[in-house]
């Protein structure tokens, strides 16, 4: 497996190619895919394209599809996320077909951690939030696994007031909990519904621009030729494999 930049930059983005964004699946298809792996570790992906959330259409969260699917390359841990426009909002909706087929694939492949990814912009200042619901989601173990995995590859915690007084993006900054980005105190999360319904352990992970998009597709919503860090986005990279290795470890 290569590790250089470039070549995890390339892959990122032929697999974001994969990903319509707007554009409905074919009559009788899915708008999801998955791959299974070998891993107890679930990553998933359930914003990679446009959804619809209340009747309103928002857009894809760009580049989580592609991120989700090169770390289940790397780890072989197995993968769900969608391709195409969703008439839904799975991570909104309490009842989706995105979670039922959460649902058949947490119980086939004896999955006993859900890592779900998604995108925030850049003007919260901060690189990443990790949502565990406040600890209900997932064991004190895992959520010191997490952190800790953070820091080792080179991310610094920040607390919410902190971060609210950054005067500029500080991408290598990470909030746990932030009100906005609990995983799921409010509303019916992917996070929520493997904790609750599927008794499984689970996290959010919301990651800013900055840190995922290679080269920006979607340019009728985001004018200009918008382009990430790419260290950065292979920084975090780095730390999601890491802790998807950590977390598939039967120890853990």
């Amino acid at each position: 497996m290569e590790n250089n930049v470039d070549s995890i930059l390339a892959r990122l983005e032929q697999l974001e190619e994969a990903i319509t964004y707007s554009d409905p699946p074919p009559p009788g298809v899915p708008p999801f895919r998955y791959v299974v792996g070998h891993s107890p570790v679930l990553l998933s992906a359930p914003h990679g394209a446009a959804h619809r959330r209340d009747g309103r259409v928002k857009h894809e969260d760009e580049y989580t599809a592609a991120l989700a699917r090169l770390l289940a390359e790397r780890t072989g841990a197995s993968v769900l996320y969608t391709w195409a426009r969703l008439d839904d909002d799975p991570n909104w909706d309490r009842h989706s077909p995105y979670k039922e087929q959460l649902r058949q694939l947490v119980a086939a492949q004896n999955i006993r951690f859900v890592l779900d990814i998604h995108g925030m912009s850049n003007r919260h200042k901060f690189g990443v939030a990790v949502g565990t619901i406040c600890g209900a989601s997932c064991p004190q173990r895992h959520e010191m696994l997490i952190f800790d995995t953070l820091v080792a590859e080179g991310f610094r915690p920040a607390s919410a007031a902190e971060a609210r007084e950054f005067p500029a993006l500080e991408q290598d900054r990470f909030v746990a909990n932030h009100r906005r980005f609990t995983g799921g105190m409010t509303n019916y999360t992917v996070t929520r519904f493997a904790a609750e319904e599927l008794g499984v352990h689970a996290a959010q992970f919301e990651i800013c621009a900055g840190l995922r998009i290679v080269r920006r597709r979607n340019t009728d919503k985001w004018p200009g030729d918008f382009r990430g860090d790419p260290a950065g986005i292979v920084k975090i990279v780095a730390a999601l494999e890491r802790l998807v290795r950590l977390l598939g470890n039967h120890e853990v």
